[in-house]
């Protein structure tokens, strides 16, 4: 099983770039804290149409519901590799609809360890 749940804040500026195939992607970091401690920010890289771009800034309390992922990249002759978070769902400032989306993910991958 693969999930990634996060609720935090959006650290820096997010970053938006228009890709050849058309689509734009977006990539950011989330700051979260456990027990209120603060945790290493957790890069977060969305892709999709340009209409359905979510609008994210710096500061900004985001939850972030997806899965882990990795990108292999070659550079300076030596293979590097990239772990960050592909979304499927990202609510931006809203407590009520964030607690939804986290409730509804973090359910359905209890209903996935079944019995």
């Amino acid at each position: 099983m693969n999930i990634c749940v996060l609720q935090g804040v959006v650290v820096g500026d997010p970053h938006i770039k228009q890709l050849t195939s058309g689509e734009t992607a977006l990539s950011f970091d989330v700051q979260t804290s456990v027990d209120g401690k603060r945790q290493p920010a957790v890069p977060v890289e969305w892709t999709g149409p340009s209409s359905k771009t979510p609008r994210v800034t710096a500061d900004a309390l985001v939850a972030v519901t997806g899965v882990a992922a990795r990108r292999f990249y070659r550079t300076g002759g030596s293979t590097q590799t990239r772990v960050y978070v592909k979304p499927e769902t990202i609510v931006v400032r809203q407590p009520k609809r964030q607690r939804q989306a986290l409730r509804k993910r973090l359910e359905a991958g209890i209903s996935e360890l079944g019995d």
